[in-house]
């Protein structure tokens, strides 16, 4: 486990070292907070997820494993607790994206900057219609571009679990746009390839 920095700042921990798990705290807090904003579309709701799974690992610390990295177990709490929130909260958030399978032209004029922003308010709203994990899948997968393998640890499954849900969302996902807009997704286009590969 003390092979790697975050293993040697893991086994300082727990010693009792605070400072050690502060440093681990900035090495993964970035990560984990994407991960909870995207999930639940709100900043101060993704704050304090954060804080709160920093608080648990720090509760289990002596039972965390770098092996090979603590982030798995970081997003599993994570994502766990996000989907509590919604669940509370009984309504689908907005997903925050800033681009949802776009490449947009270094200069757009201002119709094509008006047309991007009404398109991406629509992927939003059809994101928001997704089951909370399916979602959570399709976000790790094409927005976060995590493997299926980390994925599967991060939503507790196995890896067929994992593909199922990308491929359950992902489809769910480009049958509600395409109804909506009449176009299919260019980022489920450009990664769907590898997923197909990777589930036959």
């Amino acid at each position: 486990m003390a092979n790697t920095e975050e293993g040697r700042l893991l086994t300082r921990a727990q010693r009792g070292d605070l400072v050690a798990y502060e440093e681990l705290v900035r090495m993964h807090q970035q990560r984990v907070f994407a991960h909870c904003y995207r999930l639940v579309g709100n900043a101060a709701e993704a704050e304090d997820l954060v804080s709160e799974t920093f608080l648990r690992a720090f509760q289990h610390l002596q039972s965390l494993r770098a092996d090979p990295s603590i982030i798995h177990w970081l997003l599993r709490v994570a994502n766990n607790l996000g989907i509590s929130v919604i669940r509370k909260r009984g309504t689908q958030p907005m997903v925050d994206l800033e681009e949802v399978g776009e490449r947009p032209s270094e200069t757009p004029t201002p119709e094509e900057e008006l047309l991007r922003s009404a398109r991406r308010d629509v992927v939003r709203a059809c994101l928001d219609q997704l089951p909370v994990k399916e979602r959570a899948a399709v976000l790790m997968f094409y927005l976060e571009e995590r493997p299926l393998e980390e994925i599967a640890k991060v939503l507790g499954c196995g890896l067929a679990g994992a593909k199922s849900r990308v491929h359950r969302a992902r489809h769910k996902l480009r049958a509600l746009v395409m109804a909506e807009l009449g176009e299919d997704l260019p980022f489920g286009q450009e990664k769907g390839a590898d997923y197909e590969d990777a589930t036959n």
